[in-house]
């Protein structure tokens, strides 16, 4: 990734008019200002574009201060491939943050954002294949953290490395692998399930066998019992049957003695009823005169009530008649009142008509002349409509005309606002390349200057490398001298020592080992004392002197290495240029071929726009639409002639409606004077007819014949000699009398029984005694009968006994039918379960296998796997790199090595990943050394970790940021911490410094100064 311009509104220090920091060019550059100007605000608001993240954890608090909405715009290059993304966040009760990614297509850019931020932050980690973590801790040396992978425990500097190496994948494979295997283990372990299943049901096999004979046995056992069950209801239903057909006799039997005890009850109780109705009738008898005598009297009252009943009508009828000539001279003098009524509104109808005839010819004459001022337009009419559907079809025609000419001329035209971009775009790229390729011929001695100027300095670099490698190891010669003198001063004072102890006092025996010595003995350890006291002198100055001359020629030589690496400190400066050189030579030849490209193009455009013969077809096609709309007439015209059209058939239809209108009227006025003219005798009779009504009934001259019979039926009714109080009288008298004759009736029934039922009574007498005989006779019969029948119930006992014995055999046979289906059923399961049981123990040695497999890959994916073969190979390499710049930092006194195993307290290995760093006091843990000393370790570490990064596909970086730190450094430590970075300038493309240091910026051929203003930060490019 590769940072190529850089937009700021808002974020942090920076407000809102920040100009665009343009990255192009810049291969190495030092980002400097003092202390809080805003250059780790610059480099957090690159990895905030990429990532969403910066030193302060809440967003808001990016945020300048007063502002409520910020953004960051960063583009970048990738694989040859420009990006470029768009962050935003805005204040609120609920913040809210945008985020969109685009990528360069053509001289476009084309958005290709997720659906949400989450899915298009995870799209341009897929693009980086790298995420914050991983960049923070390998290509971003952010201030106050160049220890962030040193520090971590060595577990998590392992994970780091993983995270580098892009081992998520194996992390993956590894959860894959897992889960397969988890899957398999689950379907085994429903094997093993089925298995254990069908081995026992295949276990059962031989016992359902057994049971199956059984059960087939005890099946013909009560198949047998079942037929003798089947004889026994057989005989018992039989005698059941036998007796049952006895029972109707028995009910004959007794319905007879039931019927015939009826009878001689009623015949009884007839008799008796006769007896007590002889007693009454010869009682009646007894009072047979005064019931006559009452009985005569009242048909006296009712001969006269009959009399006055036969008037009564008579007299009814009479007054009905009179009644009804009433009526109907009532009605008579209502009819001609209505019939006076009618004639009368008849006669004012008339009247009014007759007075409207000179209104009538009046209108006549006027609207006869009006509809003579109206000339015949019927056919003019159907002319004017023809007209019209002419001209709406030669309209349709032209407006689908005029629509395909305008289709066409906007194709057409923007074919050629096409080509007129195409053009103006061609010339802006010609004059692109053409600025790109005027400083060619300059560049190319330029380049050639620069080249010779490298290949001196390099030669020089290769003495002062031979030069280098000579003061190493002059130092080292030294350091063994000095150290040689220093053993053999210390030798000379252990000596010295000794033969003070020697020559301290008189001793009879070694102070050293106890030994006898005697004065010839301690004159012999003195002379060899002093012997090799005279050999240590001889070597220390001789040791000495090599020292010295050594030293003078390392001092010598330190004096070359200075000033030759004075004079090739440049060389770098000269390869940036030679680089910045070649790339602009290539650019430059690049442009040229594109510009002819582009020239030929142009032409071709600038004569397509002149001659105008693009989108012949559609021009054809064009002159056609054109030719035939000017044949229609146009729409203009077309739709001028349709207007008078319409509204010369709206004048038209608007007079044929009104000529209709008035011959409505004409023929209803004359309609009514001929009715008027008709009515006219009518009026003259109707007139005559209400005088002679009128007259009628002022003098009530109707209804004689009426009159003359109310006066004679009033002569009737009183001749008739009724009324109707005499008739209720009479009715009052007949109801006092009225218990006579109930009482002859009873006379006369009385005789009239008695003559006809006492000879019956004797007869009924003799038949009650004959019903006596029968009833005994009958039930003697059916007592012999209940008698035979009371075995039937035994029988019927016995039956039922044996239809159940029946049925607890068919119960029992269903049973064992059902069981023997049953165990049938389960040989057959087991049988099957012979050759499923085969089935499954094949199908769980597969599986076996394949977990087998698939355990393995879980085991290979894992961090003890391929991840820990992997860290492995990669560490070398790192503690490769970061030795060649430890060395180059520290003069070669200090070296590093990785140890990626330890053991602990229990004497047990663990994975592990320390750091141990030797110099010249020994070999000694990280955390030993002080700041200084430990960033330059860090500083290695992290730029070989970056290196690392840089050569592995999986995480493609072409950048190096390294933000402060060297505060710690002395000013032979800063030198040598510039000329590692330089070193590595041809592992990356881009490396950015961030430092307040005056004299380290002056060391970087570009500058990008930041400062503080009181309209916030600003940068400038030097």
């Amino acid at each position: 990734m590769i940072p190529r311009s850089l937009e700021l509104r808002n974020f942090m220090c920076y407000r809102a008019d920040v100009p665009r920091l343009d990255f192009d060019g810049i291969s190495i550059a030092c980002l400097s200002g003092e202390n809080g100007s805003g250059k780790s605000a610059l480099l957090d608001s690159i990895t905030w574009a990429l990532w969403g993240e910066a030193r302060l954890r809440s967003d808001d608090d990016l945020i300048a201060l007063g502002e409520t909405e910020m953004m960051v715009d960063l583009t970048f290059s990738l694989d040859s491939q420009d990006y470029r993304v768009l962050r935003k966040r805005s204040k609120g009760k609920r913040g809210q943050s945008q985020l969109e990614f685009q990528i360069r297509a053509e001289a476009a850019w084309k958005v290709i954002s997720g659906a949400t931020l989450r899915e298009t932050q995870q799209k341009i980690d897929q693009t980086l294949r790298m995420g914050f973590e991983t960049f923070s801790n390998s290509a971003f040396l952010r201030q106050g953290r160049a220890n962030e992978f040193t520090s971590k425990e060595p577990s998590k500097r392992k994970q780091v490395l993983a995270d580098i190496l892009g081992l998520n994948v194996y992390e993956q494979l590894e959860d894959a692998a897992k889960g397969r295997a988890k899957e398999v283990d689950g379907r085994a372990k429903v094997v093993d399930g089925e298995i254990q299943a069908h081995r026992t049901n295949a276990e059962k096999r031989e016992l359902f066998i057994e049971e199956v004979r059984l059960a087939e046995q005890r099946l013909a056992d009560i198949e047998l019992l079942l037929a003798q069950a089947r004889q026994a209801t057989d005989t018992a239903d039989a005698r059941v049957r036998t007796l049952e057909v006895r029972q109707p006799l028995r009910e004959e039997r007794r319905r007879q003695v039931e019927e015939r005890q009826s009878r001689r009850n009623e015949l009884a109780t007839r008799l008796e009823k006769a007896n007590r109705a002889i007693v009454a009738a010869r009682q009646i008898l007894a009072g047979a005169d005064e019931i006559r005598a009452g009985a005569a009297e009242l048909d006296a009252a009712n001969a006269d009530l009959a009399r006055l009943d036969g008037l009564r009508d008579q007299y009814d009828q009479l007054l009905d008649q009179r009644r009804g000539h009433e009526h109907a001279l009532r009605e008579a003098r209502a009819r001609i009142e209505q019939e006076l009524a009618r004639v009368e509104g008849e006669l004012r109808s008339l009247q009014e008509r007759a007075a409207r005839r000179p209104k009538l010819d009046r209108d006549i004459r006027e609207l006869t002349l009006r509809l003579e001022q109206l000339s015949p337009i019927a056919g003019e009419l159907d002319q004017a409509r023809r007209l019209r559907t002419d001209l709406q079809e030669r309209s349709r025609v032209a407006n689908q005309l005029k629509f395909r000419k305008l289709d066409i001329q906007n194709i057409i035209e923007k074919r050629r606002d096409s080509l007129v971009a195409s053009r103006e775009e061609l010339k802006r790229r010609i004059q692109v390349a053409a600025d790109q390729i005027k400083d060619q011929a300059r560049w190319q001695v330029d380049l050639e200057q620069a080249q010779r100027e490298r290949a001196l300095l390099q030669a020089e670099q290769a003495d002062l490398e031979l030069l280098r490698t000579s003061e190493a190891q002059s130092t080292e010669q030294l350091g063994a001298l000095r150290a040689a003198c220093d053993t053999i001063k210390s030798q000379g004072e252990q000596i010295n020592e000794k033969i003070q102890l020697l020559t301290a006092t008189d001793l009879a025996s070694c102070p050293l080992c106890g030994s006898e010595l005697g004065h010839d003995g301690l004159a012999h350890i003195q002379e060899e004392f002093q012997r090799e006291r005279t050999d240590l002198r001889q070597r220390f100055s001789q040791t000495k002197r090599d020292a010295d001359t050594l030293d003078k020629q390392l001092r010598e030589v330190k004096t070359q290495i200075v000033e030759i690496g004075q004079r090739t400190a440049g060389l770098t400066d000269i390869a940036g240029r030679i680089a910045r050189l070649e790339r602009d030579l290539h650019a430059a030849e690049q442009a040229r071929e594109r510009q002819n490209e582009d020239q030929r193009q142009l032409d071709d455009v600038k004569m397509q726009l002149l001659k105008g013969d693009f989108e012949q077809g559609l021009r054809a096609e064009l002159a056609r639409v054109e030719a035939e709309l000017t044949g229609t007439g146009g729409v203009e015209l077309i739709e001028t002639e349709m207007k008078r059209a319409e509204r010369r058939i709206a004048e038209l239809e608007k007079q044929l409606a009104e000529q209709a209108e008035l011959k409505a009227q004409i023929q209803s006025r004359r309609d009514e004077i001929k009715q008027i003219d008709d009515n006219d005798p009518a009026l003259h009779e109707q007139e005559l007819r209400q005088h002679e009504l009128t007259t009628t009934l002022q003098m009530e001259d109707y209804g004689h014949p009426q009159r003359l019979a109310i006066k004679a039926l009033d002569q009737e009714i009183t001749a008739l000699g009724y009324t109707p109080e005499l008739h209720s009288a009479t009715r009052e008298r007949i109801r006092e009398l009225a218990r006579w004759a109930q009482e002859i009736t009873r006379l006369e029934k009385a005789e009239v029984w008695l003559t006809e039922n006492e000879p019956q009574v004797v007869l009924d007498e003799e038949e009650l005694r004959r019903h006596d005989a029968e009833i005994v006779q009958a039930e003697e019969e059916l007592r012999l009968i209940e008698a035979e029948l009371r075995a039937l119930e035994p029988a019927m006992r016995a039956r039922n006994e044996a239809q159940v014995t029946l049925r607890q055999v068919q119960t029992d046979q269903r049973v064992i039918e059902r069981d023997l289906a049953q165990k049938q059923a389960h040989l057959k399961q087991a049988e099957q379960a012979v050759e499923l049981l085969l089935e499954r123990e094949a199908e769980r040695k597969r599986l076996a296998d394949r977990k087998g497999i698939f355990d393995e890959l879980s085991q290979a994916f894992g961090k003890k796997g391929v991840q820990a073969l992997l860290i492995e190979t990669a560490i070398p390499e790192i503690e490769r790199e970061a030795n060649t710049l430890l060395s180059a930092m520290t003069d070669n006194q200090m070296h590093l090595r990785f140890e990626t195993q330890g053991e602990t307290k229990k004497g047990d290995v663990t994975e592990t990943l320390d750091i141990k760093i030797s110099d010249g006091l020994g070999t000694r843990d990280y955390d030993a050394y002080s700041g200084g000393e430990s960033f330059r370790v860090d500083f290695a570490i992290r730029v070989a970790l970056a290196k690392l990064l840089a050569r592995r596909a999986g995480a493609r970086l072409e950048t190096l940021i390294i933000d402060e730190g060297f505060g710690s450094q002395d000013a032979r430590g800063r030198e040598r911490l510039v000329e590692a970075i330089t070193s590595i300038q041809r592992d990356f493309k881009q490396i950015l410094v961030v430092t307040h240091i005056q004299e380290l910026k002056d060391m970087f051929p570009v500058q990008i100064e930041v400062v503080n203003t009181l309209e916030g930060s600003r940068w400038a490019i030097a």
